[in-house]
């Protein structure tokens, strides 16, 4: 942004209409953020939120009367896993002539791109820590994914005492795609479940099985052909994001240009808190 004037034009008409698009986007298409442990950095000081891990505790046992208690050695072991916020961003011009041309709202346009973006680039730093899980339910490379592998995830958690509720499964649309069509099928997994079956044919949307809720996410990436993906079924607590600035929208005139530049930034990190909380789901991708 070299050699410009700033005009004061960020507080007008064009400036709201982009923020209040951008701002709007960014909360509704940043899913993933509403599916893990939020540590809210806001207005603190540093980049880096360092989060205690507890172990799980052990020495319960019978007491006796007047019996006095010790500490529990397992709750002496305190780790703590550090999570670092970067800054993300980025930016569009917009000529004047394309805003006095166009019928639609330029600002508004631009602000729900801008917004999108950011909302990928934040689904993708927690769907990127999705192959950090040690424990796998498969099926593997090349293999269809079924409702079996979403339960036998789903088991494994609940063999290391997490809890069920707040569980959640992300994966590619591609590799949700079989879930759905087994639902739709008569012949399917849940072909005796009329209601679930329905709910797929009208949305298009798994929902919820065996008290685990299913989202699909474009953000994560597919392997080299043929095509894999990498999802998981976790609880909120696997996951931790540290956010140090929420979406911020700043407009600057670019008077050689006849234009303005509009940047658009967050600032966010996300790590593992607890790795036996989450199972990755590596599966095919093909339609």
């Amino acid at each position: 942004m070299a050699d410009e004037i700033d005009t004061g034009v960020g507080s007008g008409v064009l400036y709201e209409n982009i923020s209040q698009a951008a701002q709007y986007v960014f909360n509704e298409n940043a899913m993933l953020r509403n599916l893990v442990t939020v540590y809210d950095m806001t207005g603190t000081p540093g980049l880096t939120a360092s989060i205690p891990l507890w172990p799980k505790a052990s020495a319960v046992t019978a007491l006796t009367a007047g019996a006095d208690l010790s500490n529990d050695s397992a709750l002496a072991s305190v780790t703590a896993v550090d999570i670092t916020a970067a800054e993300y961003g980025n930016m569009a011009t917009i000529q004047d002539i394309v805003i006095e041309a166009s019928p639609s709202d330029v600002g508004a346009d631009v602000g729900r791109q801008l917004g999108a973006a950011l909302a990928q680039a934040m689904d993708e730093t927690i769907v990127d820590l999705f192959s950090s899980f040690t424990a796998s339910e498969g099926p593997g490379a090349g293999n269809e994914l079924t409702v079996e592998h979403i339960l036998k995830a789903a088991a494994q958690l609940r063999a290391n005492s997490v809890p069920m509720q707040g569980l959640v499964a992300v994966l590619h649309p591609y590799a949700a795609y079989n879930l759905k069509k087994g639902f739709l099928n008569a012949g399917g997994d849940f072909g005796a479940s009329p209601d679930l079956a329905n709910t797929v044919a009208r949305e298009y949307f798994v929902g919820r099985i065996g008290g685990i809720d299913i989202y699909e996410s474009a953000s994560i990436d597919l392997g080299s052909a043929p095509f894999n993906s990498t999802g998981a079924v976790f609880h909120p607590a696997a996951i931790g994001m540290a956010l140090k600035r929420d979406i911020r929208i700043a407009l600057q005139r670019d008077e050689s240009l006849r234009g303005f530049e509009v940047v658009a930034s967050a600032a966010w990190g996300a790590g593992i808190i607890d790795n036996v909380k989450g199972v990755k789901l590596i599966s095919d991708a093909n339609l």
